[in-house]
């Protein structure tokens, strides 16, 4: 049996970290802006408002001592009379008394909803119920003994420094005096579930530092994201160097080669930077260069980082949180800018790519948060298309079939090769009528050719056709758009933001196929979105043949964070590569459908002997 002095240590432990944070120092001396004590309160507010639906989860899982002590719990937040109003009225209070309007409690309540929304569709990093239902009474029960050792300070804070009116804190004045029982319970609790569900020391401990690490609390209440909005920046000794840079170069095999117009393929070619900074942290990026794309290779994509981009890495220094992305932002056009004499690239958008997620990584651990803090989802799971590549008429009928049975209703096809049309009539009889499929030539034809062949392949009903011609042929693509009656999509065309401008400025193409690689990571991406989005073009989120879980991880935080989007590839994982490097399966599941990542970083845990198992070559950096 788990021991109360194990349960306690730990809920201390986690309340020390809490208050020994920068932000609950700021906060509580009234060092912090009156903007971020604001935030802070609004986060309360989305934290709390409906914790006790999360805490009924777990209610049948408990053995009856248990789950008596937690309904008296549930009934106290819930309100047992009129006398006694439930937590969630207080927290009403609470905000008007602050001063927030009925619009912004409103968008409280549904930030709140929200929050619970994303809560049952992210991706959870345990094997059963039972682990959950563990995580989830560790929690709250945290919470609570937290709570009741730290809301008096804070409230006295609010009050002294903030001028918040005392009665508007009666939720914190009532967790200071409850919450002492309530913490001794919790308590009670997990021992007895612990002890029902025969959870072991060693399991008991690894979900508990899943659950509690890298300061909860401060993940809850001063996440990321508000410190954003509030524009609260990260103090001098929290800014870190990094004090080297391994660059691994890959060669995961195949299940099945994957063919298209340009190339074939048996293996991943993929880069992973590690990043390792003087907090003792690591990080790691991908990117999978094409040299027919951008014009890096893995030899060029290497040489670039080692001596370009390295020792510019090695004299900064950089911050935890919201604030690295945005000094992500500022360094694209540097960063990815072809020098003089390098006419065969037209910019180092994979070399920048793998860097960059690298940089987040470590940064977002740092600061205890996952890239979804700083890209908050806009939807609940990510839906991939199959891919097909061009494979003889036979083979993919058969991979069609298998895309068909596994419920998914949107295939690509690749075309641009003389059986094109026994392709496609052998996918569209394998999947029949109800699939949508595309087609991608990879720019194979030239205008006329893309028109007289789009016009053979529109009995197989085709939403999109992407690049149908050579990247540097927008006019070209135009005409296509104009004469076949099939709506475009510009992948090869689209590197830049100027190319994404000029795309649009011709009214070449209905769609962006974005890629984290090829288009600058995470801050050139989000800017190529937005014009689309400003332009009306609808995007697709692309992928790399061949990414590991890593760029994927990215990628699909990125398509969920999306306002709108059209379709997504990606997350093959242990559909296509023989291993993945990370520890977790991110290939979607049936329908194509993935759910959110949100754990730290990335969201993605690398297996390093696999990425040293599969490391076709390795270059370690120092400063």
């Amino acid at each position: 049996m788990v021991a109360g002095k194990t349960i306690r240590e730990l809920f201390d432990s986690a309340t020390r970290e809490f208050k020994e944070s920068p932000e609950y120092r700021d906060l509580v001396s009234g060092n912090a802006p009156r903007d971020a004590a604001r935030e802070f309160l609004r986060n309360v507010f989305r934290t709390h408002y409906l914790s006790s639906h999360i805490v009924a989860l777990c209610f049948a899982s408990l053995p009856s001592s248990g789950a008596e002590l937690l309904k008296e719990n549930l009934m106290e937040e819930m309100g047992r009379s009129e006398d006694e109003k439930p937590h969630s009225a207080l927290l009403l209070e609470l905000a008007q008394g602050v001063g927030f309007v009925d619009s912004e409690i409103d968008g409280l309540i549904a930030d709140a909803r929200k929050r619970l929304a994303i809560f049952c569709a992210t991706r959870v990093p345990v094997a059963t119920l039972r682990e959950l239902c563990l995580s989830v009474l560790l929690e709250t029960m945290s919470f609570e003994f937290m709570l009741s050792r730290c809301s008096s300070e804070i409230a006295e804070a609010l009050t002294d420094h903030y001028a918040i009116p005392k009665p508007a804190l009666h939720w914190f004045a009532l967790h200071s005096e409850v919450d002492i029982r309530h913490a001794e319970e919790g308590v009670t609790v997990i021992q007895d579930y612990s002890d029902f569900h025969q959870i072991s020391e060693a399991l008991f401990d690894r979900i508990a530092r899943l659950t509690l690490g890298d300061n909860l609390f401060v993940r809850h209440y001063f996440p990321p994201s508000s410190k954003q909005r509030t524009r609260t920046k990260s103090t001098p000794a929290t800014a870190r160097r990094i004090e080297s840079v391994t660059i691994y170069q890959l060669g995961i095999p195949f299940k099945q080669t994957f063919r298209h117009a340009l190339q074939s393929r048996e293996e991943s070619d993929a880069v992973i930077i590690k990043i390792a900074g003087s907090d003792g942290r690591t990080g790691f990026g991908e990117s999978l260069p094409r040299s027919y794309v951008t014009g890096e290779t893995t030899e060029t994509m290497v040489a670039r980082i080692r001596d370009h981009l390295a020792p510019k890495i090695f004299r900064q220094t950089f911050a935890p949180g919201w604030e690295a992305l945005e000094q992500m932002q500022t360094l694209v056009p540097d960063w990815t800018r072809s020098d003089d004499g390098e006419k065969s690239v037209a910019a180092w958008n994979a070399t920048f790519c793998a860097i960059e997620l690298a940089l987040l990584d470590w940064s977002l651990r740092a600061d205890h948060c996952a890239l979804t803090d700083l890209l908050p989802p806009e939807r609940f799971e990510v839906v991939y298309s199959g891919v097909i590549s061009a494979d003889e008429p036979k083979d993919a009928a058969a991979l069609a079939r298998r895309m068909a049975r596994l419920g998914m209703r949107q295939i690509k096809v690749k075309v641009g090769t003389p059986d094109d049309v026994a392709r496609l009539d052998a996918v569209r009889k394998a999947v029949g009528s109800e699939v949508e499929l595309r087609a991608d030539a990879n720019g194979a034809w030239n205008a006329e050719e893309a028109v007289a062949q789009l016009r053979r392949l529109g009995q197989f009903k085709l939403s999109v056709i992407e690049q149908p011609v050579p990247a540097d042929e927008l006019e070209g693509m135009k005409r296509v758009r104009s004469e076949s009656g099939i709506p475009v999509m510009a992948d090869e065309s689209l590197v830049t933001l100027e190319q994404a401008r000029r795309l649009i400025e011709l009214g070449a193409c209905d769609y962006f196929n974005i890629r984290l690689s090829k288009n600058a990571g995470v801050a050139g991406s989000l800017a190529i979105a937005k014009v689309a989005h400003e332009a009306g073009i609808k995007v697709q989120v692309g992928a790399q043949v061949g990414e590991t879980g890593i760029l994927s991880g990215a990628g699909r935080t990125f398509a969920a964070h999306l306002p709108e989007l059209a379709f997504a590839e990606g997350s093959f994982g242990s559909w296509l590569l023989a291993e993945d490097v990370t520890f977790e399966n991110l290939a979607f599941g049936f329908g194509g459908r993935a759910p959110l990542l949100r754990t730290r970083g990335l969201s993605v845990t690398v297996n390093e002997e696999a990425l040293e198992r599969f490391a076709a070559k390795k270059l370690e950096l120092r400063r």
